[in-house]
């Protein structure tokens, strides 16, 4: 006989089928952390301001760390015309100061009748007021992996049609002394007019135009002959030491052509050292490039050609003779090929002998 079964109040009997039910899989308890951070609510800034005036913000705060404070910020102001803007701010005082001007034919009073070389005479040590802008913020802005000279042609034809729009701009110290000859057959087969005039410049086009100048053969004169950053700027190490990409060259060449100067404070012998080797003591003989030893090697902060002081860095001598028996080595090995002798490595040899001779002297009298 079935016993009638006995109902409890409070407990319950299991169905049949429960004996093949399987647990619920537990629930992932989320941390109290994520659940912050997924319900916090946007701020203020983010919420009700415009881009125009989130933009203003960081352009005029000068801090390169703002777009950090928020990843929506960091969105919003990774914006190419951000970025434009940013460039503009950060070179306007030199831009405007010292656009289109050859700075080898400004004149001064303290330069007439002076004795020493005027190169020594007319620098930023003695004439500070003349050069205006942030070196400490162009050195920042520099260094930020998406600056490249596509950006900042860009940024500086926006700026010369904002403020430069009818100044006069020329090159006509580019290229061949003999102007009627550049006319007629010209050097690089360009309609560009390098004599320039009242409105003529073009970002792209001078550039340009200066980038394939610098590529022929033959002699050129000092690349230095703009004042594009303030001289107090640092180079980015990775454009000094190399190896460099077509890219790179082109932000290095808009660099030394603008002023650009290694920075013997921080920027040491050993700095130097690797660019020396990746531009010229590593390379093969054939596959030495003329306008990077130009640009790179031969402006007067690399191998100084003017007196010696105690805050240089001085080049131990014993690496300096090392990469110099490369140079020699390298010339001749360029006499026997068919590619015949590099000027520019010509140079950098002469160079590399006058720098180590008065090294040596500075030290013997020190």
């Amino acid at each position: 006989m079935q016993l009638t079964p006995i109902k409890v109040r409070g407990k319950r009997g299991k169905a049949p089928s429960s004996k093949n039910s399987t647990k619920p899989p537990p629930r992932e308890r989320k941390s109290r952390l994520s659940t912050r951070l997924g319900t916090k609510r946007k701020s203020l800034l983010e919420r009700q301001l415009p881009l125009e005036i989130i933009e203003r913000i960081f352009v005029f705060s000068e801090n390169l760390n703002f777009p950090r404070c928020s990843p929506l910020v960091g969105r919003l102001l990774s914006g190419r015309s951000t970025l434009v803007n940013l460039l503009i701010s950060s070179f306007h005082p030199t831009w405007d100061c010292w656009f289109g001007v050859d700075w080898r034919t400004v004149k001064t009073v303290l330069t007439h009748g002076a004795t020493q070389d005027p190169r020594t005479v007319w620098r930023h040590e003695n004439f500070p007021e003349f050069f205006p802008g942030d070196p400490e913020l162009q050195s920042s802005v520099l260094a930020t992996p998406w600056v490249n000279v596509d950006i900042i042609l860009d940024a500086l034809q926006v700026w010369a049609w904002r403020f430069a729009r009818d100044r006069w701009y020329s090159h006509s110290h580019v290229g061949p002394k003999d102007e009627e000859a550049d006319q007629s057959n010209g050097p690089l087969h360009s309609p560009h007019d390098r004599l320039g005039g009242f409105g003529h410049f073009e970002s792209r086009g001078c550039f340009d135009y200066d980038w394939l100048a610098y590529g022929l053969g033959g002699s050129k004169p000092a690349l230095d002959f703009y004042v594009d950053v303030h001289p107090k700027t640092s180079i980015p190490d990775g454009l000094i030491a190399g190896p460099w990409t077509p890219e790179q060259q082109k932000l290095l060449f808009w660099l030394r052509r603008g002023g650009a100067r290694i920075q013997a404070e921080h920027q040491t012998w050993e700095t130097l050292l690797v660019g020396l080797q990746n531009a010229v003591t590593h390379r093969n003989p054939g596959n030495l490039d003329g306008r990077l030893i130009h640009m790179l090697l031969l402006l007067d902060d690399f191998f100084p050609s003017q007196r010696l002081e105690e805050n240089h860095a001085l080049w131990p001598l014993e690496v300096l003779e090392k990469e110099h028996a490369k140079v020699v080595k390298l010339l001749e090995a360029r006499k026997c090929s068919k590619a015949g002798p590099l000027p520019e490595l010509v140079q950098l040899e002469r160079r590399m002998v006058d720098y180590h001779r008065r090294e040596v002297d500075f030290l013997t009298l020190r």
